[in-house]
């Protein structure tokens, strides 16, 4: 098996739990490609003594010889990873060294018993939608697709409008700081800090969450994942953010996207032993009460 290993940056303390990744890849004599950057940060800053592998430092190269993508940092880390595994179906393994982790929910502690439970199939692989993003000018290009989140945002201190039809049909005008369309998968991320569900990801939908809208008479709303939603924006500032994932610009305005479930979906790996469920637990305190 070969593994591509993705990450940014990460704490000097890390590097007892790296020693035992790679000194457990080299028990199951697993093929090593690290992304380039990465790599540098870890010879350069933390001065780590790193095994001779391979590089990369574009999708094509890991979708040529990769078998599985293992992220190392937070969800953000996780997040940018999927963007060099495209549509190729290479399933995402993330180890978390980061903060709440619900995309990288393998704990960094628990590095040598991740990396034996994926070499003995001891794992599944979830399939997770992602979202699509079309607009003039489209500065997400070459990759316009989400795992977790798009946001149209204002960028000065007055509020947005936004006419939203789904399907071409009108919804309604949001008044608002700016809206959140999410992934089921995505629901646990910017939407939930607004308000917006929690949703089982394997549940065909997309969300709509307002950013402090200026009525009391929208709420989140759950659409099927086969709707076209197009959001027509304007504002006083005549300039607006748009971010998908973990990419943010500012474009002009008025401005009209469409975002859509994308035509293909990401792998995610589930180790046995853990579920989405156990992670809502673990991570939210979910149903947390001293009386339990």
């Amino acid at each position: 098996m070969i593994i591509a290993i993705y990450g940014r940056s990460l704490a000097k303390e890390a590097v007892p739990e790296l020693k035992e990744l790679f000194s457990s890849l080299a028990r199951f004599d697993a093929g090593v490609m690290i992304f380039t950057p990465f790599k540098k940060f870890l010879v350069d800053t933390l001065h780590f003594d790193l095994p001779a592998c391979a590089e990369f430092d574009s999708a094509a190269q890991v979708k040529m010889h990769a078998d599985l993508m293992l992220s190392l940092g937070g969800d953000g880390t996780f997040l940018e990873s999927v963007a060099y595994v495209e549509e190729s179906c290479i399933p995402v393994v993330g180890i978390n060294f980061g903060r709440l982790g619900f995309l990288a929910h393998i704990a960094s502690g628990n590095i040598g018993e991740a990396i034996e439970q994926l070499f003995t199939n001891q794992y599944r692989v979830e399939a997770r939608s992602m979202l699509s993003v079309t607009m003039p000018n489209n500065p997400f290009n070459p990759f316009p697709f989400g795992l977790n989140d798009f946001s149209l945002q204002k960028n000065g201190s007055s509020m947005i409008t936004v006419n939203a039809y789904i399907n071409n049909e009108f919804l309604c005008t949001y008044w608002a700081d700016g809206l959140i369309v999410s992934t089921p998968t995505g629901s646990t991320a910017y939407s939930l800090s607004v308000g917006g569900p929690i949703v089982s990801p394997n549940t065909s939908a997309m969300l709509i969450s307002p950013i402090a809208p200026h009525h009391l008479t929208v709420r989140p709303l759950l659409i099927p994942d086969n709707s076209v939603l197009r959001l027509e924006a304007s504002g006083r500032d005549e300039s607006v953010t748009v971010s998908l994932d973990s990419h943010s610009y500012t474009i002009p305005a008025p401005v009209s996207i469409e975002v859509a479930i994308a035509p293909f979906k990401v792998g995610v790996v589930i180790l046995d032993g853990t579920s989405y469920y156990k992670t809502l637990r673990g991570k939210l305190m979910w149903g947390a009460d001293s009386r339990n």
